[in-house]
């Protein structure tokens, strides 16, 4: 019996081996691959040896699972077996809505097993998608009639809401529209930042306005409302419109009233047409008035008498208030202090100035820091480049004219040359000819010589015997 079941074991073992390796792979979206168990649960040829049964140690930290009295081992198992059906502290299963089919709680007891009922589920409904017959898209738009007269209108007003982007765009339009005749109401000097007092004094400006003029004239009254509305307007101005060195506090508000829009653009209309009618062009808008007077003031010479600059230099400035005055009204101390105000605020400004031009050539530095060092060394080349080109250009007309010279001049030095050339080869023919004359007689004059020689020595071998000779007959005697 035990040898049939080892048999059954092996047998189980092998078909086990033989799924696993032709089957797919989990990864690829199929089920694990199923295993058979042997008579005794299970293979039990996993290992190289044969399986044998573990103590398991209770977890006394678990708690049980659906009410039993299971708990989760410590130890884990290696039969391949699930050790308990879930895991401490896991979400309990709901289906409040009654989605899941019946059974599912019971089916999906572990993490594998509902993953397999997810799979099978998402198969079944793949398959149940690709029996229904294919879509035709044949569908038919009924548009109701729009009929003259049907809508719904209450007392003449629409039942239908306004659309919330339209409201806004309106609502943001008559916001830009109320900013602007807002700012359109600020005086000129507001709007294009000009130079303001900080602080007005009523009762002194209007006093240094009204200097000068003559109460009985038709437009005495006329001008003085002018000074109290230019008044009116700087204090205005420097309480709404507060700028640095002033010295009243933040909460004073102004009592002047600005006038209606209306009766604004009703004086500057008549401003422009008396302006316009005064140059000549009473039909001429703004812009055409403004240019008319830019071309009048160049065309015609302003008289010096009345300009600032010229008025300027016959006035002296207080100090204390800040006003030009005439040098008989200043004492001298005031008038030195002046002059050094006036000098201190010129030394400010081209302080200020300088620090301006300095920090704008430092951005312009750093901003142009490498175009310049490309034009530097742009220039450099160009500059060296023209130096060359010029040594070339000298080069190439000193050769051109010297090839002028050689093309009128050079068959002339030919010419000379070979004459020159004939003139050394017949002086060299008759050296030649005179040379062999001379090596001739000199030829001539050793061989003379060599006979002499040979006679000379003839004659003495002849004495020598003659008086060997001699000297043999003395003896002999």
């Amino acid at each position: 019996m035990l040898i049939y079941f080892k048999e059954d074991n092996v047998l189980t073992e092998a078909r086990n081996l033989r799924n696993m390796t032709m089957a797919q792979t989990p990864l690829l979206g199929d089920e694990n691959t199923p295993l058979h168990a042997g008579p005794a649960g299970g293979t039990g040829f996993e290992g190289a040896t044969p399986r044998h049964h573990v103590a398991f140690t209770p977890n006394p930290l678990a708690t049980p699972l659906h009410g039993d009295d299971t708990y989760v081992s410590a130890t884990p198992r290696t039969d391949g077996r699930s050790v308990v059906a879930g895991t401490p502290l896991r979400t309990p299963m709901r289906d409040n809505l009654s989605i899941n089919p019946e059974g599912f709680a019971s089916i999906a007891d572990t993490p594998r097993d509902q993953r397999l009922h997810n799979n099978s589920a998402k198969r079944a409904l793949k398959v149940g998608f690709m029996g229904l017959p294919k879509p035709e898209n044949n569908f038919e738009l009924l548009v109701p009639e729009d009929e003259e007269g049907t809508s719904d209108l209450i007392n003449g007003m629409s039942l239908s809401e306004e659309d919330a982007a339209e409201r806004d765009a309106k609502l943001n339009l008559m916001q830009k529209e109320v900013e602007r005749k807002t700012l359109a109401r600020r005086s000129q000097v507001i709007q294009l930042g000009l130079p303001r007092p900080a602080d007005v004094d009523v009762r002194q400006l209007l006093q240094d306005l009204s200097m000068g003029e003559d109460d009985e004239s038709e437009f005495a009254h006329a001008q003085q409302l002018i000074n109290v509305e230019f008044v009116q307007l700087l204090q205005h101005d420097s309480i709404a419109h507060p700028i640095a060195g002033t010295s009243r506090p933040g909460g004073t508000r102004s009592t002047y009233e600005i006038p209606p829009d209306e009766d604004v653009e009703t004086a500057k209309s008549e401003i422009q047409f008396e302006l316009a009618s005064a140059v000549g062009f009473p039909n001429a808008n703004p812009d055409q008035l403004r240019q008319g007077l830019l071309a009048l003031f160049k065309t015609e010479t302003v008289d010096e008498m009345t300009s600032w600059a010229f008025v300027r230099q016959r006035l002296a400035l207080d100090a204390t208030t800040k006003t030009w005055l005439e040098p008989s009204k200043v004492s001298v101390e005031e008038r030195i202090v002046g002059y050094i105000s006036v000098l201190d605020e010129c030394r400010d400004l081209m302080t200020k100035d300088a620090n301006k031009a300095s920090k704008a050539e430092k951005k312009l530095t750093v901003t142009l820091g490498g175009y310049q060092a490309r034009s530097t060394a742009l220039s450099k080349r160009i500059m060296d480049a023209f130096d060359e080109l010029q040594k070339t250009k000298v080069d190439y007309e000193s050769f051109f004219q010297l090839q002028l010279n050689e093309a009128a001049i050079g068959p002339r030095r030919v010419s000379a040359l070979r004459e020159e050339l004939d003139k050394l080869e017949r002086r060299e023919k008759r050296l030649q000819e005179r040379y062999s004359d001379l090596d001739a007689e000199r030829k001539e004059s050793q061989a003379r010589l060599a006979s002499l020689d040979e006679r000379v020595m003839a004659d003495a071998e002849a004495l020598n015997e003659a008086h060997l000779a001699e000297m043999d007959g003395v003896e002999d005697v």
